[in-house]
Formats: structure tokens, C-alpha cells, sequence
């Protein structure tokens, strides 16, 4: 195998990691959303311990998909640069409405 295909491969692989990691990051917010109203109704302190350790993991799930899709990007301009001149206005929306959903979930974990 050249270096390329390796390098194309490592991305593959990076693609499908940071797929998983961004998605469980962004819906572990509402399961905390969830545990939190199940506390307030019922004053159970165990819906209260849930939400805040589901917290600990959403941060690192947020930290971990943020370093991943950095890294995604520039593997699509230096992997793939032929296609990204043909295509690029087309995948560029995608990366900003990404970008929008990143800073989206960075504020509701900030509240």
C-alpha cells in the first residue's frame, strides 16, 4: 500500500470515531436535561447524581469530537485535494452548519 491510501485509510478511521463521539456528545444533553427533570419532580438525589456524571462524560465526549473533526478537516484538504477544489463549496456548507452545531452544544454545556 503507498502512504496515500495508508493516510486515506487512517482518515476513514478517524471519520467513523468521531462520528460516533460527536453524536453520543450531542445526545447525552438531553438525557441530562431528562435525569435533572426527574429530580425536580420527584426529589430523588440519585436523578441529580446521574445528570452531574453524565456531565463529566458529555465534557469529555465534547472535547474529544471538537479534536477529531479539527483534525477530519484538515485530513479532507490535504488527503483529498483534487476533490476538495471540485467539491468544496458543496462540503464547506456541511463543515460550517457543523461548526453551528459545535458552538450550539459548547453553549448549552456552558449553562
Amino acid at each position: 500500500m503507498t502512504e496515500l491510501a495508508l493516510a486515506r485509510a487512517q482518515m476513514a478511521m478517524m471519520f467513523a470515531f468521531h462520528i460516533v463521539f460527536a453524536v453520543a456528545g450531542m445526545g447525552m444533553p438531553l438525557l441530562m436535561v431528562i435525569a435533572e427533570a426527574a429530580h425536580r419532580r420527584t426529589g430523588q438525589p440519585v436523578f441529580l447524581e446521574l445528570a452531574r456524571r453524565w456531565a463529566r462524560g458529555t465534557a469529555i465526549l465534547f472535547a474529544v469530537g471538537a479534536v477529531s473533526g479539527t483534525v477530519l478537516s484538515f485530513e479532507l484538504g490535504l488527503l483529498w485535494p483534487r476533490f476538495m477544489a471540485f467539491a468544496g463549496g458543496i462540503i464547506g456548507l456541511h463543515f460550517a452548519l457543523e461548526g453551528f452545531a459545535f458552538f450550539a452544544e459548547a453553549i448549552f454545556l456552558g449553562i
